[in-house]
Formats: structure tokens, C-alpha cells, sequence
């Protein structure tokens, strides 16, 4: 009996069509900036172009942005200018395009902004007010949006990021040998910074340079991610000192370490939290509904939302810890739910993060269409690459998109996003099926997947495990599953790391032609029907890299004459004798013509 296949869900709230459907037309009503400007990460000197939308349905007399450059001691006002209309079917109504060029500013300001539109009252009374995105009708409950004019730069190091993450309660017990538990998977397993420790040669000799650790600061759940203090570390995992010692054997290695940061919301045993309980002139660390009711990550009573305002103690506290963590020692962060936070807030984070380690590296968790990760830029360094994610999923390990897709999706997507942006790359993480379970067992297409991630632009990103072939035993969607926890079995260092020699292989071809990762892949011909798809890449004097994907049968085909070589295909089932290129069923190859 075949396995059944399981749907992914990667984007959640918007994964179906109706649900697209339905988020598209809220996003075209009423009044939105999303970030739009240009420059996308403005330098000193610049003068930066914001744009609005507005929809038909709203008596707008005019549409202004109030700016300061003084944490709004201070504010201007602006008009913006009326540009062209347009008719959108979805929205059944006229949008308009508003734009306005923002005064040049001088390294090292940071200018705040919020935009809204004037509306036609009722009677000669004051006019009433429609905040951009959030549609909110007063000045403190409106997005806030801001450009940190700095010469700042995501660091080189970053581009050249091999990460491996682990999810640290689930990684390796350490000086304790076992596991303190195997049976629940929603329960802590014993996984320590220790633990950790003793497997970072294991971790370099498969060609990582960075590790991306799940969250380890104090935590009443084994996945930490409700925070009940930003600065202690969890002591299940360890104490500060083996963190210390971490990060110096890590750094010997020529390992970086990113620690996984969560701005969004806290755990409710929170100091802070559990004061705002008890005592309602405290509560501005959070956001409320009606105090003692509020609102929470997802509707999850254990995790309330913080009030990251600015201004509010929740903002100064946490950008505090951010400092400390990087001159502590970490090298950066996965920001996680980054779409939570108001875009101004990250400005700020980046902020105090460049002030902090000029060379620290941070990008964002967001499960958001493209243009939403896009007006990261300016803010966070990148956002975690979700659509190649999907892209790779789907046409490999589901077979769901045709792989014609999968090439449309691959080079468009790199013309889309600034160069200068990190989109760190995945085929699989803590918060979705293991890409080998969702290819059914299959071990060539896992090989696949990871020959294309490392093959692609993007810092590629491995999940621990991937190299023993570590899977689950049920869908994290299926009836009777724990949910997410599904993907987290504890390693198991017993088994066999088959795929620890391609790794390595991979890791060395990204070190060793760091110029052919910087040329855009190009699709020379592909085959849905037969499976089958060439890549390109063509360099200066006539030097090509060509990668082909064979996810049908058996088949075989003749290349053109001249010198070739196999750079990749033995370990994933291809072979080239002279101009033959054999390619085995669910099976790839890369050849380098110098």
C-alpha cells in the first residue's frame, strides 16, 4: 500500500486559493504603504520615494505622512501627491497610487513616519483619519514605519553562510548519555549547550560554518518559544558559562553561531506579565483586549503579545537583550514571527544590533507573500526564503508543481529581492514535515533537494538530522498527530549520516566557486512531462555550469562535444562517459564546461 501524501502548509493562513482569494481583497481596500519605498535600504544623502494605495470606497481629500527625526518630539507634515488610478477587478473599485519624495537626511538619522488619509466628515467638522495597513482611526494605534539612514552593510560572512539548525532540547543529552525521555514528544528530551559542545567536529567536518540554534533563554516549554526571562538561559540546556564555552570552541571551528530570537510575544510566566496581572497600572508591557483579557500569539493563552510601541518598556527591554546576546557573543539572530513586530521596531533592532556587533547578522521568520518579505529590506539583513521552500517541496518531494514551475519560481524570484538581501534557503525545518517524509521515504529525492538548495544563491539552511536520514512517524497535520512536535524526534546518533558526504561535497563546491553562486540560473529547456529540466548558469569566457533534474525515469542523452566534467551525479544516481550523460530515475547532475 502506497504511503498517502500529505498537503503541505507552509503559508498557513493564506496556503489555499480561497484563502488567497479572500486576504488579496482585504489587502486592496481601505488605505496601504506595506513598506514601499525606493530606495529599498536608503544610505545617507538619499532621497527616498514612499508610496500609498487607496481604494475607491473611501471620500479621501487628501493623503499625508507625518515624519520626525526626533522620536516625535518634533513632527512634520507632508502632502502626498495623487499619481496615477487604476481599475482592479478583484477589489471591484478604483485604487490610486499616492507617492511622495521624503527630504535627503544626513548619516546616522533615523526618521519615523506614519501615513493616512484625510476623509471627508460628516458636516464641516474635522476631517476623519484612515491609518495605512492597519486602518486604524487614531495616531497611537497606527503602523509605524521608519529608515535608519546608516552605512551599515549585511555582512560578507553571511553570503558565504553554510547553516546547520538545531533544535537544542532535541539534539544530544551531552555528559549525561541519555536521553531523559523519548516517548512524549511534547515534553522535554534532554538536549543541552553540552550536548552541543561535543558534536560541533562532527558539525564542521559536513562543511557547516554557522549554527542556528532554536531558542535558549528561560522557558516553561521544551521548545522555548515563549521566553519567561531574555536574560538567563533556560537551565535544562545549561547556564551561561557553557554557552560561553560553546560559542569559543564554535568560533575555533570557524562556526558562527545564530541564536533564535522571539520579539513577538513572551511566555505568560514572564516577570513583567505576571506584575501586569496582578497590578493593571503595569500592563503597557503588553497588548490587552480589555485588562485582565489579552491578546496572545495565535490565540495562545501562554504566549501574550507584547506591546512593542515605541516608547513602551516592552520595546527598551527587548532590544536590550538583543545588545547583550551579541556582545555576549553570538553572531546574530533568527528573528522569529518577524511580521508580528511593526516595521519600525526592526529598524530599531538593526539599529542596536550594528551599534552592538558591526558584523552581526539577522534575518526574520516571515510566512508572508513576497512583497511583505521585501519591505523587510531597511530593516532586518533578509527574511528565511519560505517560497523556495515551497517551490522545492512541492516539485520534488509532493510532485504537486510541474517542474516548468519550479524553474519560473527559482529565477524569478532571484530578480525580485535586492541582491544586498539574505533569503537564507530550506527544504524543511521545526515547524513542518521532514522533506523526507513528505518524499515517502525516498532518499534520491532528498539528495536532490539538497544538491539544488546548495546549488542556489541563498545561504542554504539544513535541519539537524537530515544527514542520518532522520524523518517522523505521522504528519504533523494528520488526525491523531502532537502537531509540530512530529518533526522533532530526538537524533538518533546510532544511525548511519548517509548524506554527511554530500554534504560536505556541496559545502566545498560553494566554498571553492564562490562566482558561479553569484550568476543567475537560467532554464535552457524543460520537460514536464517527462520530468526533466536543464539549468544553466553561463560565466565570462564561455565557462557554463549545468544542472540537470531527472524526477521521471530511466533516460539517457547526448551532450555537446567538448571538455566537461561530472561535478555532481555519482552520489545521486548520474553517470558521464564521454559525452553520455546517464540519469537514473529521481536523479541529478551538474556539469562544469570551463
Amino acid at each position: 500500500m502506497d504511503t498517502p501524501i500529505y498537503a503541505d502548509h507552509i503559508f498557513g493562513l493564506t496556503g489555499s486559493p480561497s484563502q488567497r482569494l479572500k486576504e488579496s481583497q482585504q489587502r486592496l481596500n481601505g488605505v496601504h504603504h506595506w513598506g514601499e519605498k525606493r530606495p529599498f535600504r536608503p544610505e545617507p544623502g538619499d532621497r527616498v520615494l514612499l508610496h500609498a494605495t487607496s481604494s475607491s470606497d473611501l471620500p479621501i481629500r487628501a493623503m499625508r505622512v507625518a515624519i520626525t527625526v526626533d522620536d516625535w518630539n518634533t513632527q512634520t507634515s507632508f502632502t502626498m501627491k495623487a499619481e496615477e488610478l487604476s481599475w482592479d477587478t478583484l477589489a471591484w473599485g478604483w485604487l490610486k497610487r499616492w507617492s511622495l519624495l521624503l527630504p535627503s537626511q544626513q548619516a546616522g538619522t533615523l526618521l519615523r513616519y506614519k501615513i493616512w488619509a484625510e476623509l471627508a466628515g460628516e458636516g464641516a467638522g474635522t476631517p476623519k483619519t484612515l491609518y495605512a495597513d492597519s486602518q486604524a482611526s487614531c495616531f497611537e494605534e497606527a503602523n509605524a514605519f521608519a529608515i535608519w539612514y546608516g552605512a551599515d552593510q549585511t555582512p560578507g560572512w553571511a553570503k558565504e553562510a553554510r547553516i546547520y539548525q538545531i533544535f537544542v532540547d532535541r539534539f544530544n543529552p551531552g555528559e549525561r548519555g541519555q536521553w531523559l525521555q523519548k516517548d512524549d514528544l511534547r515534553q522535554p528530551m534532554g538536549g543541552t549547550l553540552r550536548g552541543i559542545i561535543e558534536k560541533l567536529p562532527y558539525i564542521a567536518d559536513m562543511g557547516f560554518n554557522c549554527l542556528w540554534l532554536t531558542p535558549i533563554f528561560a522557558s516553561p516549554s521544551h521548545h522555548g518559544y515563549d521566553a519567561s526571562h531574555y536574560f538567563r538561559i533556560e537551565p535544562r540546556l545549561g547556564t551561561e558559562k557553557d554557552l560561553r564555552l560553546l560559542m569559543e570552541c564554535a568560533h575555533a571551528l570557524g562556526l558562527r553561531i545564530l541564536l533564535d530570537f522571539v520579539a513577538n510575544h513572551s511566555s505568560v510566566q514572564h516577570p513583567a506579565m505576571q506584575q501586569a496581572l496582578a497590578d493593571r497600572s503595569t500592563a503597557d508591557w503588553y497588548q490587552w483586549k480589555k485588562w485582565p483579557k489579552y491578546a496572545a500569539f495565535f490565540g495562545v493563552k501562554e504566549m501574550p503579545n507584547f506591546n512593542l510601541a515605541y516608547g513602551s518598556p516592552a520595546r527598551a527591554h527587548l532590544l536590550e537583550a538583543a545588545r547583550y546576546w551579541l556582545e555576549f557573543g553570538a553572531d546574530g539572530y533568527r528573528c522569529d514571527y518577524a511580521n508580528g513586530p511593526s516595521a519600525d521596531f526592526w529598524v530599531d533592532f538593526r539599529k542596536v544590533c550594528r551599534e552592538a556587533k558591526p558584523n552581526s547578522w539577522f534575518f526574520g521568520e516571515v510566512i508572508r507573500p513576497a512583497d511583505e518579505q521585501r519591505a523587510f529590506v531597511g530593516g532586518l539583513d533578509g527574511t528565511l526564503d519560505f517560497l523556495t521552500c515551497q517551490a522545492i517541496r512541492e516539485s520534488l518531494a509532493l510532485g504537486t508543481w510541474k517542474l516548468s514551475r519550479l524553474a519560473g519560481s527559482l529565477t524569478q524570484s532571484e530578480a525580485y529581492f535586492p541582491p544586498e538581501f539574505s533569503r537564507p534557503a530550506f527544504i524543511d525545518n521545526h515547524d513542518m514535515n521532514r522533506f523526507l517524509f513528505s518524499a515517502r521515504g525516498d532518499e534520491r529525492l532528498l539528495r536532490m533537494a539538497l544538491c539544488l538548495l546548495y546549488l542556489l544563491p541563498q545561504p542554504p539552511v539544513v535541519y539537524y538530522g537530515t544527514e542520518n536520514l532522520c524523518s517522523q512517524e505521522k504528519s504533523i497535520h494528520s488526525e491523531g498527530s502532537v502537531g509540530f512536535d512530529e518533526a522533532r524526534l530526538p537524533m538518533d546518533w546510532q544511525a548511519e549520516p548517509r548524506l554527511a558526504g554530500l554534504l560536505k561535497q556541496l559545502a566545498d563546491l560553494r566554498q571553492n566557486y564562490p562566482q558561479f553562486l553569484a550568476a543567475p540560473w537560467q532554464c535552457d529547456w524543460v520537460d514536464d512531462a517527462k520530468g526533466s529540466l536543464l539549468l544553466t548558469k553561463r560565466l565570462e569566457e564561455n565557462e557554463t555550469w549545468q544542472f540537470y533534474i531527472n524526477r521521471g525515469a530511466d533516460w539517457q542523452l547526448r551532450l555537446a562535444a567538448g571538455e566537461k566534467e561530472l561535478i555532481l551525479g555519482k552520489e545521486c544516481g548520474a553517470s558521464l562517459a564521454g559525452d553520455a550523460l546517464s540519469l537514473q530515475a529521481y536523479s541529478c547532475a551538474l556539469i562544469h564546461r570551463p
